[in-house]
This record gives C-alpha cells, structure tokens and sequence, in this order.
C-alpha cells in the first residue's frame, strides 16, 4: 500500500496568492491509503485535530508520498489540482498585514507540532 508523509506547515493567502512556511521543521505523520478517498479522509482527521488544538492557526496539510512507492492513479493531479483537501485552513489576511510576521506568528502557535 503506497505510504505518505503528512505535515502541517504554516500558510496564509491574499486572495489568490498563497505563502507558507518551509515544511521541514513540523512533525510529520506517515500514513498508508490505497486510494484518493483515503488520502482525502487522512489529511481531513489530521488538519482537523491541529484545528482543533490550534483554531486560529493558518496552514496547510503537505502530502508527499514516499519515494520509491506507487500512488493511486489521479494522485498527481488531485495534488496540482489541490482536490486533496489540504488548503482548507488557510484563512485569508488583510493585505497590509505582512506574510513574514503573520506567518512567524502561526509558526509559534503550530510550536508544539515540531519535531522532538
């Protein structure tokens, strides 16, 4: 069964324009699904419970499938296409508000999710 990475990595949007964080500091969580439906349901049980912990935190949920391992036909463009879900907490901020300061802000909320 292919095997992904999860992470959740602190975003933001100016109406179209999206900026995150690097998602290399955040816990990630590793998963297995055999298909979209799969991907879909694990990414929404993991951004919903960081949503929980962290209501007024801004991310995205990154996806990545293991290297080496086969993904579900459809996964590259429901990836591209952003069908997987993963953007449904990023919340749109005034446009005088800088991306660097908000977002540094979300990263000090996200703190608990970083690896130990």
């Amino acid at each position: 069964m292919p095997t992904y990475t999860l992470a959740a990595i602190p975003a933001a949007s100016h109406g179209s324009l999206i900026s995150c964080s690097s998602p290399d500091r955040y816990r990630q969580k590793r998963i297995e699904a055999a298909d979209l439906a799969g991907i879909r349901a694990a990414v929404a049980a993991y951004g919903a419970r960081l949503h929980d912990d962290h209501p007024e935190a801004s991310f995205l949920v990154s996806v990545t499938p293991e290297r080496g391992s086969d993904h579900p036909e459809g996964f590259c463009d429901a990836r591209w296409k952003g069908s997987l879900g993963t953007e449904q907490w990023i919340r749109t901020i005034p446009e005088e508000t800088p991306f660097k300061a908000y977002l540094a802000e979300v990263e000090a909320m996200l703190e608990r999710e970083v690896r130990s």
